[in-house]
């Protein structure tokens, strides 16, 4: 399954650990009971999380449609270039587990605008680093944080936050362009991944200023 082979390849990326991710997979029936709200806004893809002084509680959900797409793939490579939209909305659910669940572990905490920052570069990380996407560094740069469109339904304070994720991941992003080889950038995106979430946001607008 396309979920269990991108934790793979991000866990592998990073030098992380985390729980088999499938068992936390809910539809969209399970999502709406979760909620607890019969309104609950649509979305591609949701991290609900419940936290107490012992557990935390995690659900993933990915929207039924692209479960089927992503089912349907012969391979992560395919994903890229046939279901782009079921590829981001796997790898950001993929991220956000990994992160929360690796900062859990740690026992610190984690802001929403770091978790949707890690998406918006962990998307890049994968096709950059793993599948190869056939396009120049131009072009995806300018897939990923150009042509995507956010839903229509946000709240502005949700609009501000990914607008300003996408702003942070680009200029990251275009750093790690600059590096001069692949081994290069894995070996930043890791030492990276490992710094508390402050030190990453304080990079993150450094670079992007």
């Amino acid at each position: 399954m396309i979920f269990s082979t991108l934790q793979e390849i991000f866990e592998g990326i990073y030098r992380i650990k985390a729980p088999d991710i499938r068992p936390f997979l809910i539809n969209r029936a399970q999502l709406k009971e979760l909620s607890h709200a019969p309104t609950h806004r649509e979305a591609d893809e949701w991290v609900l999380l419940r936290e107490s002084e012992a557990h935390l509680d995690l659900a993933v959900f990915v929207a039924d449609e692209h479960i089927a797409r992503l089912s349907e793939a012969r391979c992560v490579q395919c994903l890229y270039r046939e279901a782009f939209r079921p590829f981001c909305s796997a790898v950001e659910a993929v991220s956000h587990f990994l992160l929360l669940t690796e900062r859990a572990k740690r026992r610190e905490p984690v802001r929403l605008l770091e978790l949707e920052t890690q998406a918006e570069v962990d998307k890049y990380i994968a096709a950059k680093l793993r599948i190869g996407v056939p396009e120049s560094p131009k072009e995806l740069l300018r897939r990923l944080f150009h042509d995507a469109e956010l839903a229509p339904n946000l709240t502005a304070e949700e609009r501000t936050r990914y607008l300003e994720a996408g702003r942070l991941a680009e200029g990251f992003c275009r750093m790690l362009e600059d590096l001069p080889s692949n081994q290069q950038i894995l070996e930043h995106i890791r030492h990276f991944y490992h710094r508390s979430g402050s030190e990453r946001l304080d990079q993150l607008r450094s670079l992007a200023a």
